[in-house]
């Protein structure tokens, strides 16, 4: 009897998790943990620095060149890197309203060649790519 007292005096806000409503809790948080480690592999998954990078014992040059162009956030010095980790890295995150979304998953070098072939979603990526205004 006590103890029915005391759920009577509790607000209604504050009621405690039904198991039904503690299973959506968790789809919940397991959908948006599911959705967030799609999105990471389709934009390239996890990079290490690139400081971090294990090179052949001979390629010491390559190493330095590698981490001078990894520290540049110029478009024309990374034609290596896919668009999405540039953007990442050295662009403001409301570039991408703007920028072509299919545009994402290519590298820096192909939306080059194809703003040079005419491509009109190339073109407008590269602009933004080199605008600016989205700089970090």
């Amino acid at each position: 009897m006590k103890m029915l007292k005391t759920l009577k005096t509790l607000p209604t806000t504050t009621r405690p998790l039904t198991t039904s409503r503690l299973a959506t809790a968790r789809l919940t948080t397991l959908r948006r943990a599911f959705i967030a480690g799609v999105l990471t592999l389709a934009l390239g998954g996890l990079v290490a620095p690139a400081a971090s990078a294990v090179a052949p014992a001979g390629a010491a040059d390559a190493r330095s060149t590698t981490a001078s162009a990894a520290l540049s956030c110029r478009a024309a010095d990374n034609h290596e890197e896919i668009a999405a980790k540039f953007i990442s890295r050295c662009k403001k995150g409301s570039i991408r309203s703007e920028f072509p979304s299919d545009r994402l998953s290519r590298s820096l070098g192909q939306i080059y060649a194809g703003k040079r072939s005419g491509d009109r979603d190339d073109v407008k990526a590269w602009k933004l790519l080199n605008d600016r205004r989205f700089d970090k």
